[in-house]
């Protein structure tokens, strides 16, 4: 069964997982409803950025993207409170319809490829739905609404990095591991902020130990990895909110490349 419907209707396009389209036709009976609401979020959705900002990281290069985390009961996806990716569609930012497609896809491959213990504690982050205007005065000509992670914390703002039970499952060293290792002492020596290249360090050991599974996520780096604590038992799951790869600039695909081969 095809996962993703596309629907194109004017300037707009939108792509739609399958579990959100089934709903969508429940409910509204056809697409042009929902699109139409959908032009209507977006038109006051710049509104108030600061007040819905919840991006972990700031844009220091100014591509144009923002992450919204927004209550809004559609009334077609699983959950009401979401994250919402959206692009002003400057040249230098991520398709966030690529992102989308990369998602779905990852997913299926998290289910053939990890096993039940490594799929309980490693996710990539569920989304819901693509949107794209081709409207000259939209202010966002993308919209990306996915699962929100409600803790809001990434894996390098952690002090502790992967916890003991996932560098188990996953054979990855604890960072007490890394930082004793002499083969990282130079990417110790050179960032001052020793506790950051340790998370990077780690990360990179994830990376290595889903492609030797035939998963590659050059993009993985401390800063997409999220943490979403079940409240009742206490554990952790980690989320993986952006498996697209970024090539402008390269940072994170050049980094996980030459650190990996460290990583045996």
């Amino acid at each position: 069964m095809n996962q993703i419907h596309t629907w194109n209707q004017g300037r707009v396009t939108i792509d739609l997982h399958q579990e959100s389209y089934e709903k969508l036709l429940s409910r509204y009976g056809n697409v042009t409803e929902f699109i139409e609401k959908l032009e209507f979020f977006n038109s006051h959705l710049a509104k108030d950025l600061d007040l819905y900002n919840i991006s972990a990281y700031p844009d220091h290069i100014n591509k144009g993207i923002h992450v919204i985390g927004r209550k809004e009961d559609f009334g077609i996806f699983p959950i009401s409170d979401l994250a919402i990716k959206c692009s002003q569609g400057k040249p230098c930012a991520e398709n966030l319809r690529k992102q989308f497609y990369r998602s779905i896809q990852l997913q299926r491959e998290f289910e053939k490829k990890l096993n039940p213990a490594e799929s309980k504690l490693l996710q990539i982050c569920p989304v819901y739905c693509h949107f794209q205007t081709r409207k000259p005065k939209a202010y966002f000509k993308q919209m990306l609404f996915m699962h929100r992670v409600k803790s809001g914390l990434a894996l390098g703002d952690t002090e502790t990095g992967f916890s003991q039970e996932f560098c188990r499952v996953f054979d990855i060293p604890t960072l007490a591991e890394i930082k004793s290792k002499f083969k990282f002492k130079l990417h110790l020596y050179l960032d001052s902020k020793k506790h950051r290249q340790i998370l990077k360090i780690q990360a990179v050991y994830l990376f290595k130990k889903l492609q030797k599974t035939g998963i590659n996520i050059w993009s993985l780096n401390q800063k997409n990895i999220m943490i979403d604590r079940d409240q009742k038992t206490g554990e952790n799951k980690y989320i993986i909110i952006d498996p697209s790869a970024d090539f402008f600039p390269p940072i994170t695909p050049v980094y996980n490349a030459f650190t990996s081969q460290l990583c045996n």
